[in-house]
């Protein structure tokens, strides 16, 4: 990538964070992608706690950053800009994740001390962080060694089912 470019796309994202933090909102993630004569800016945002990013706030971000880097060239042709959320399948990993997501239904596979598979469902707490993970269940707190985790994502539940279950 050339120095004009490199200039160009860190000036967007610059913009597209101050946008977001004026919104409430964090860019979670910023990805350019030249795609031959046409390319795709994506920006991924979130909000931390719940609910989180919907619909509404994706648009309203749209349509300003739209207008406020309309005159940047990113690679002399056509782009794409699509906002969105994260997504709920999309697996908590980071110190970043963990905080933007307290307070919100999660779904976690971990192994325990003798390595069998355990499954925990329950509320992500603030304070969860580079160590361990907290999250409230039905029977309590439970704190989980972060080296121990094998996924954490947001839990759906419809009716009383559990997403992917029959």
């Amino acid at each position: 990538m050339n120095e004009e470019k490199t200039r160009i796309l860190a000036e967007a994202e610059g913009i597209a964070r101050d946008l977001a933090a004026s919104l409430g909102l964090e860019v979670v993630e910023f990805i350019f992608r030249s795609q031959g004569r046409h390319s795709l800016l994506r920006i991924d945002l979130d909000r931390a706690g719940v609910p989180g990013v919907g619909l509404a706030d994706c648009e309203r971000f749209s349509r300003e950053l739209g207008d406020r880097i309309e005159d940047l060239t990113f690679s002399g042709s056509p782009y794409e800009l699509q906002v969105s959320s994260p997504g709920i399948d999309r697996p908590i990993r980071s110190d970043d994740d963990l905080r933007r997501n307290a307070g919100r239904p999660v779904w976690m596979e971990f192994r325990d001390e003798s390595g069998s598979v355990r499954e925990l469902r329950g509320t992500l707490l603030a304070g969860s962080g580079a160590e361990a993970v907290t999250i409230a269940t039905e029977q309590g707190e439970a704190v989980v060694a972060r080296d121990r985790i094998m996924f954490i994502k947001q839990d759906v539940t419809v009716g009383r089912r559990h997403r992917g279950e029959p």
